[in-house]
This record gives C-alpha cells, sequence and structure tokens, in this order.
C-alpha cells in the first residue's frame, strides 16, 4: 500500500469500527475449532503493522512477516518480536512448522502475481490438519480509489475464491461475505464515486484509501452492527459484503 497508509493502520488498527468489526468476525470463524489444547504456532503472512499478531497471541506464539520495511518498524514499535522481512511469495520458514498461517488482506495484493502459489507456500508450511485463515475484498463492483490506495489487484467472489484455495491443497471449511448489512450503502458510495468523475482523478493524484478517524459514537455504532453481524454469521450465509472471509484446513 501506499506508505502514508502504514501510519493511519498503525493509527487506528486498535480501535476503528471495520478492524473491530472484522476481528469479531474472524473470531467466529475460529470458533469450534478453538477448544484449548496445546498453544498454536502461528504465522501471519503480510502482517502489516502488526496489531493482529497481538490479537493471535491468545492462540499461541504468533511470528510476522512482510515486505515493507515501514510496516515492521510500526510493529516493533507494539513490542512485537519474531518478525522477518520477507515476501509471502517465497516464505523462509521450514515444511511443516506452524499450526495456522493467516492472511489478512493481503492475497488481493497487485504484486502478487500467483495467488493460488502464495497459498501452496501456506500449505507447505503447514503441518498436516493446520489451518489458513484469510480475509480479502470482495465484489469487483466496489473496486474504486481507495483500492489504488492499498495496491488492489483484484476483488474476490466465494467461487473464485474457493477454487484457488482447493487448488492450493486446502479444505474449505467455512467461506462466506463479511460487512453485508452495510454493503447497500458501501455499493452506493463507490457507485456515487464513479458517476461524480471523483473515481477517476489524474493518475499523478495519489490515491487515498477510505480508512479515517471516525467520531466516538459513529464508531461504536459501526462496531455494533459490524458485531451483530458476526453473530448472525454462524447460522446463517450472507449473499454479499465488501470483504469475504475463508477458514480452510490443509488436506492430511
Amino acid at each position: 500500500m501506499e506508505k502514508a497508509e502504514y501510519r493511519k493502520h498503525f493509527e487506528l488498527e486498535e480501535r476503528h469500527w471495520w478492524f473491530r468489526g472484522r476481528r469479531r468476525a474472524l473470531r467466529a470463524y475460529l470458533r469450534g475449532i478453538m477448544t484449548g489444547g496445546r498453544p498454536l504456532l502461528w504465522l501471519d503472512a503480510g502482517c502489516g503493522t502488526g496489531f493482529n499478531m497481538t490479537v493471535w497471541k491468545e492462540y499461541g506464539r504468533v511470528h510476522g512477516c512482510d515486505r515493507s520495511a515501514e510496516a515492521l518498524a510500526f510493529c516493533r514499535q507494539r513490542g512485537l518480536t519474531d518478525l522477518v522481512r520477507a515476501d509471502v511469495q517465497h516464505l523462509p520458514y521450514r515444511a511443516e512448522s506452524f499450526d495456522a498461517v493467516s492472511f489478512l488482506d493481503v492475497l488481493y495484493h497487485r504484486d502478487i502475481g500467483d495467488d493460488v502459489s502464495v497459498l501452496r507456500e501456506a500449505c507447505r508450511i503447514l503441518r498436516p490438519g493446520g489451518f489458513v485463515l484469510i480475509s480479502d475484498s470482495a465484489f469487483p463492483i466496489l473496486k474504486s480509489r481507495h483500492d489504488e490506495a492499498v495496491h488492489a489487484r483484484e476483488r474476490y467472489r466465494k467461487k473464485t475464491l474457493r477454487g484457488r484455495v482447493e487448488a492450493a491443497g486446502f479444505a474449505v471449511e467455512r467461506l462466506g461475505y463479511f460487512n453485508a448489512i452495510l454493503f447497500p450503502a458501501v455499493l452506493a458510495v463507490r457507485l456515487l464515486e464513479r458517476r461524480s468523475g471523483r473515481a477517476g482523478e489524474k493518475a499523478a493524484t495519489p490515491a487515498r484509501s477510505n480508512l479515517k478517524a471516525v467520531p466516538r459514537l459513529p464508531n461504536a455504532a459501526l462496531t455494533a452492527i459490524l458485531s451483530f453481524e458476526a453473530f448472525l454469521g454462524r447460522r446463517i450465509g450472507f449473499p454479499w459484503g465488501s470483504s469475504i472471509l475463508c477458514l480452510a484446513r490443509k488436506k492430511e
């Protein structure tokens, strides 16, 4: 992503409604497989500024890797260790050395030419029965200047992501959309951006993401909406959402 975006992520990841809602949705995906037992060895691949590493610590020991020196510098500001500067396309870890790998808004990146190859790398370093946890952008119709700012290559549909995860050697356990309740509003905003011409600004103008600080009360209200959605998501599948989530296991 653009360098300026790393600071925004560092400052907002902990409290911003979207990140908080996504974490709750991801935790809902993990329910039922995190039932005790030995601590997991977890790799957050493409760890960014590192807040998610602090979350996964509740499940065991967490390592992080990212190709960006700026991102890793922010991780260190959080006091994180077990960090490696590396490209997720060539993970510098031994085969069958981790129990879990997460890719949170990583696979869609424009520098990843082959996302199946990246997933195969994850499969290689996972122990038999280990799992991969994925979040990413959904629905190509939502593509905007935000995607340019975060260097997105594509947005996924369920059928597309399932096919690529399975081609890499995983069995999908859960797959669905996230941010479904607010999806109509997101779609309307993106379509208005295109109609007004803001989405077609000159290439010389640096693109900026939609990520920004939100006042306390609206932030709390939006967090509550996504928390309610995460609760509903345990029982029903949504037909749309601005993001897609996937939990899959390495085939034994």
